[in-house]
């Protein structure tokens, strides 16, 4: 008997010690604007759900875009040049990581697939596989004129930038961690501001801006 519970036992162990990679998004995201912005996201999060830390790697499968078009990955380390194919991170136990579709339009309208493979490096078959799809649109009048965000740097250590194009004073500030809950609350005082983002954990989070009249969101990473 002490035998049969000593092997379920180890059994159970090296089960649970198994790292197992959760898409957390859609295996398909899609991303889409107008022709005239820098760049498009589509965003997807895996979660390593063993206590354990696990090195990662993505692999580009597939990567089509209109002729004039970049493309490239952001994983939990940085954004990658468009020609880079393949790269390793580690993601700590418990955590959720960001590997992120971007698509540079170069103010063409078109369209761009990439398809990626994200698997353990010690464990291949504990994979995951997902497909970022971007497009974009000629720019009208309407999408002049509308105000649009930028934040940088991303992934940032203490503090986070914000510039838009319209007068955001006397906005809040908020920031949401993956899950929805609001971490942080700030407000606006100019069109460009710089928040302090030292004290939240490292993961994936969203930023949003309101002044009342318009609603400007972003996605960032803390290291």
């Amino acid at each position: 008997m002490k035998k049969i519970l000593l092997a379920c036992f180890l059994i159970l162990s090296a089960w649970s010690a198994q790292a197992q990679i959760v898409l957390l998004s859609a295996d398909t995201v899609y991303t889409s604007g107008p022709a005239s912005e820098f760049e498009i996201v589509a965003y997807a999060n895996v979660r390593n759900t063993n206590e354990s830390p696990v090195n990662m790697r993505w692999v580009k499968l597939n990567n089509q875009a209109t002729t004039g078009w970049l493309s490239t990955i952001c994983d939990v380390n940085l954004c990658y040049p468009d020609n880079v194919d393949s790269a390793d991170f580690t993601l700590a136990g418990n955590s959720i990581g960001n590997v992120d579709g971007h698509f540079y339009p170069n103010n063409i309208v078109g369209s761009g697939t990439m398809r990626v493979r994200i698997y353990q490096i010690s464990n291949p078959s504990n994979s995951v596989i997902v497909t970022f799809i971007g497009s974009t649109t000629g720019v009208s009048v309407n999408q002049l004129s509308k105000p649009t965000l930028k934040v940088y740097p991303v992934p940032t250590d203490n503090y986070l930038f914000l510039e838009t194009t319209a007068s955001f004073e006397n906005a809040d500030i908020e920031i949401y961690n993956m899950i929805g809950k609001r971490v942080a609350q700030f407000r606006s005082s100019a069109m460009k501001s710089r928040v302090s983002v030292g004290h939240l954990p490292k993961g994936q989070y969203i930023i949003r801006l309101n002044n009342g009249r318009d609603v400007l969101t972003k996605h960032f990473t803390k290291n």
